[in-house]
Order: C-alpha cells, then structure tokens, then sequence
C-alpha cells in the first residue's frame, strides 16, 4: 500500500492515478497546516461582565386567556 507520508513520490510506480491523487492531496494538506500554523489569532482584549440591564424576555405566555379551573 502507498504511504505518500512515508514512501513519497519516488514510490508511485507506473504513474498511477491513485497514487499520484493521494499524494497531491496529502501535499495539499501539509500546505494547508503549514499556512495555518503560520496564521495567529488576532488577540482580542477581555472585557469584564457586562451590565445585564433591563430583562427584555418576553413572556410567551401573556397573550394566552387563563385556563379554567387552573391557578395561575
């Protein structure tokens, strides 16, 4: 079995196309990492809680006529 990782591109005998795909593939995704590792996060600065404020739910129930023979 071809192991691009392991056996490279010197591997690839016949010029398969599984092959020559895996490892095009396993090259993309080395150059991929790579970038990501290059990249940092753009740090942000913390900010403490924020003030709640006012509760601003509604209440889903409100509009609905009471029930009969229930407490509220």
């Amino acid at each position: 079995m071809f192991d691009p990782e392991a056996d490279g591109t010197g591997a690839i005998k016949g010029g398969c196309s599984r092959c020559l795909e895996l490892q095009a593939i396993f090259e993309s995704h080395r150059r991929t990492l790579q970038l990501m590792r290059t990249v940092a996060p753009i740090p942000t600065p913390r900010r403490g809680p924020s003030d709640p404020g006012p509760d601003r739910q509604q209440d889903l129930f409100a509009s609905l006529p009471p029930v009969a023979g229930h407490q509220a």
